[in-house]
């Protein structure tokens, strides 16, 4: 899990490239799989001033039985720390995490409820943010996403939580009882503090397509695929953002406001069909991809979009972005590595084409940011 803290642009993290590519999953056009569960941040491994060398040693072994993906194991060594240092907030925020991932739901509410009340007890305030996150993620796996949306408040306004992982918990528990703007709100919050975090920008692609989005769900879906380019719901991000590219007419996307103007540029793309008549539906695709990641940094640079509130991840981050690599020796590379599922070579090339795949990523870490 990603405990990337604030990023700039250009400092993205190169994704984990898999050796077997999965298939293509078939979709409905709006994206309409279930978002991905709950996901509270880890808390930072540095326990040597709260806890015995013991006790930490036993907190560590459990962690990497965790990372392993062995969880009742985890857990056993949570226990064996408790013994040492009963009731502490730190191990108990461990335990509950490896419920969490055992997908434990119940039992990891439980120890989280315990933890917060002893670390509340301890004056242990930096702990109680992440036990919090954990409360609320249980809430939302157990489908009392109103409670969790009050647990993920608590934690921001009352103990000054900030963090990407609690604000996509925060906006997904607003997505699961139709509060959509205010989902929209929280992923923005969080995507500006770190925007390499996949699930948050797949699901404000999601919540973009089914408000009319149409810029806004263009640029998240090609950000989450470029974090997370070879899964199963990769499959279903790159459909999705093909509908949105190759079906206008069965959108029905609505205005919205700010981004008329940019949603129009993604309507006038369509005349490229006939321009590029005859050629693969990939060269279809990798033409409008290019068009419209130069041609909306453009109306941005020219004053031609109205910004509005909430507006800075588009404008100022993803539209630059895309923008810079559109006009870089690596745009090929970009479109045939965020269409790995639908690619029946990509087997081959992520094995052949590996010093192409790490020249990108090297050039994306080091390039200089604007």
């Amino acid at each position: 899990m990603n405990t990337c803290k604030r990023c700039r642009w250009n400092a993205l993290i190169k994704p984990v490239i898999l050796a077997a590519v999965l298939a293509v999953a078939l979709i409905t056009a709006a994206c309409g799989s279930q978002p991905e569960p709950a996901e509270p941040e880890p808390l930072p491994g540095n326990f040597s001033n709260v806890l015995s060398p013991e006790a930490e040693e036993l907190v560590r072994l459990g962690i990497s039985y965790h990372d392993r993906g062995d969880y009742e194991t985890a857990i056993d060594y949570y226990g064996k720390a408790l013994e040492l240092a009963p009731d502490h907030p730190v191990i108990l925020y461990e335990t509950a995490f490896s419920y969490m991932y055992m997908g434990n739901s119940e039992t990891a509410l439980a120890v989280a409820e315990q933890g917060i009340a002893a670390a509340e007890r301890r004056g242990m305030r930096d702990v109680i943010p992440s036990l919090f996150d954990i409360k609320g993620s249980a809430l939302d796996n157990l489908d009392r996403s109103a409670e969790a949306i009050e647990v993920y408040l608590t934690a921001i306004n009352q103990y000054g939580a900030s963090n990407t992982f609690l604000y996509y918990n925060l906006g997904l528990s607003y997505y699961r009882v139709e509060k959509r703007a205010e989902a929209r709100e929280a992923l923005l919050h969080g995507l500006l503090l770190n925007p390499n975090h996949p699930s948050s920008n797949l699901l404000l692609g999601r919540i973009s397509m089914e408000e009319g989005q149409k810029t806004q769900a263009f640029y998240a879906f090609c950000y989450f695929l470029l974090l997370e380019p070879n899964t199963d719901r990769s499959a279903q991000a790159y459909n999705t953002l093909l509908y949105l590219l190759t079906k206008q007419e069965q959108i029905g996307l609505m205005d919205n406001g700010t981004f008329t103007a940019s949603d129009m540029v993604i309507s006038l793309s369509f005349a490229l069909d006939d321009e590029n008549a005859g050629k693969s539906d990939a060269e279809k695709i990798k033409a409008k991809l290019y068009y419209l990641f130069t041609s909306l940094e453009e109306l941005k640079n020219a004053g031609k979009i109205e910004r509005g509130a909430g507006d800075e991840l588009y404008w100022d981050f993803y539209a630059p972005f895309f923008n810079r690599i559109a006009v870089s020796g690596y745009f090929d590379t970009l479109c045939r590595y965020i269409a790995l599922t639908s690619d029946p070579g990509a087997d081959d090339w992520i094995v052949n084409g590996r010093e192409e795949i790490d020249g990108f990523f090297e050039w994306l870490n080091e390039a200089p940011a604007e």
